[in-house]
């Protein structure tokens, strides 16, 4: 679905403050550009036409901005934000590759994955980031590695990515809402949790298992429903790798910690409150337990070759 076409800008046009240097990527809600200011500072701009049926410039701006109030550390800046014309726009931190485009970043690699040290630290960032949205009551409901990016200069900084799929799990006065009856599918259908495959309501525990499974791809780079076309056959598949004989499937490669971490976030419960220092702390016993570092980064690495050469 093309983007409406009030939301899409040329290489060299200005919006406001902002020169539009190149486009990144585009969707139905409109585009992603590079744009530089009057400062030649490089940022991020989203733009979306006020035609535009999703209004997800509003939730990302929404979702933002309460992560702002509480000093998280993993989430782009707002820069700016406005209506000119029939093209709102939201402009913000300029992040540099995401970890789908970092794991595939060595083409030499047979398989690709990160170094153990890598992918348990990033593992940390990440869910550090998951615990960060959810202390400001939403759910993020696409946690996949291409919505999770590197800085561009601070190649450790781990950021969270789009919120088009983000909903409030607390209502006004800070409790949980209750869970709806029927929940369409949201998601990424090779990260969903168990939930979405059989329509229920997203709680916390759901973003914590969409990550689990990226996890396991960072950690081994493949998970054993990867070539499967059809929804409901990886739900089935999911469901499988939970038995005793079959969690090798899924998690033969990874440190023993990964079925720790995967039987407490089964144990959760729609209302729960994960634990994410557990989660956390099985991370670093892994790191302990297999006497590996946490850096450099494999791009670090990679970088410091490529110059060497």
């Amino acid at each position: 679905m093309e983007p409406e076409p009030d939301a899409v800008l040329k290489e060299g046009e200005t919006l406001g403050d902002w020169t539009i240097r190149e486009k990144l990527g585009q969707g139905s809600y409109g585009a992603v550009y590079t744009v530089v200011n009057k400062k030649g500072e490089l940022y991020a701009m989203k733009t979306e036409s006020v035609k535009s049926y999703n209004k997800v410039l509003k939730a990302e701006y929404y979702v933002l901005s309460e992560l702002k109030r509480v000093k998280a550390q993993h989430f782009c800046a707002i820069i700016d934000s406005g209506l000119i014309g029939e093209t709102k726009y939201l402009v913000m931190t300029l992040v540099g590759l995401t970890l789908t485009e970092l794991r595939k970043y060595n083409p030499a690699a047979k398989v690709h994955k990160f170094s153990l040290g890598c992918a348990l630290s990033v593992g940390i960032k990440c869910l550090e980031a998951i615990q960060e949205i959810h202390s400001v009551g939403y759910l993020h409901r696409d946690i996949k590695p291409s919505n999770y990016a590197i800085g561009r200069i601070e190649v450790r900084q781990i950021y969270l990515l789009d919120f088009g799929m983000c909903r409030k799990y607390k209502d006004n006065s800070s409790n949980i809402r209750n869970p709806r009856s029927f929940a369409a599918f949201r998601g990424t259908v090779r990260y969903a949790p168990l939930s979405c495959h059989v329509a229920r309501e997203q709680c916390r525990k759901d973003d914590l298992e969409s990550w689990l499974y990226q996890q396991v791809e960072l950690t081994t780079g493949r998970l054993p429903w990867k070539n499967m076309k059809d929804r409901d056959d990886v739900g089935k598949c999911k469901k499988l790798c939970r038995q005793k004989e079959y969690v090798k499937e899924l998690l033969g490669g990874c440190p023993r910690e990964y079925l720790a971490i995967l039987r407490l976030i089964d144990s959760l419960r729609y209302y729960s409150d994960p634990d994410y220092a557990r989660i956390c702390d099985y991370l670093r016993e892994a790191i302990r337990n297999n006497n590996v570092s946490e850096y450099p980064y494999d791009w670090e690495m990679l970088n410091e070759k490529t110059a060497a050469e």
